[in-house]
């Protein structure tokens, strides 16, 4: 009878063990879903804070809709703002992609990132940055090598898509 009671008592103690360690698990889970989501927006407030230098100075946000569309500054100091606007912007990508790459905010959170610097490095001012950051090492490797790769599958589909825009019968 005291064996029984002593088995009984052990089973109860292991499922309690069990039921602590499945509580620690799950509270742990919870509080990283936090952390990440903090991060991400930490994140996410990097790219607004660089882009709200376009809302507080009118004349620098002319001059970047005319650079994007194809009319460089003709003020060198004009075009020192915007490569230093285009800096700020890769500083919060690569931010984000150290971020994400170690799994510490939403998975979803990069592929935004990605589409803006990819619509930027089409720019030949923020190109000639790139490239002049890259000869400097500016960032880490595997982060060039990132970006480097977002640049040739950004180029090999605008090639794809003018190829098909050619071949497609004139209406």
């Amino acid at each position: 009878m005291l064996e029984t009671v002593y088995y009984i008592g052990q089973t109860i103690a292991v499922i309690a063990i069990l039921c602590s360690l499945g509580a620690i698990w799950w509270q742990q889970r919870e509080t990283n879903k936090i952390a990440r989501a903090d991060m991400t927006e930490r994140v996410l407030g990097k790219y607004s804070e660089a882009m709200r230098v376009m809302t507080e100075d009118p004349d620098l946000a002319g001059h970047y809709s005319n650079l994007v569309r194809g009319n460089p500054p003709k003020n060198t100091a004009v075009e020192q703002r915007l490569v230093w606007f285009f800096s700020m912007m890769m500083q919060a990508h690569a931010t984000s992609f150290m971020l994400w790459r170690d799994k510490l905010t939403d998975e979803r959170s990069i592929s935004p990132h990605n589409r803006t610097m990819t619509l930027h490095l089409r720019v030949p001012l923020f190109r000639q940055e790139w490239e002049r950051t890259k000869r400097r090492r500016t960032f880490a490797e595997d982060h060039v090598e990132y970006v480097d790769r977002l640049i040739a599958a950004d180029e090999a589909a605008r090639q794809d898509k003018d190829q098909s825009t050619e071949s497609a019968p004139a209406s």
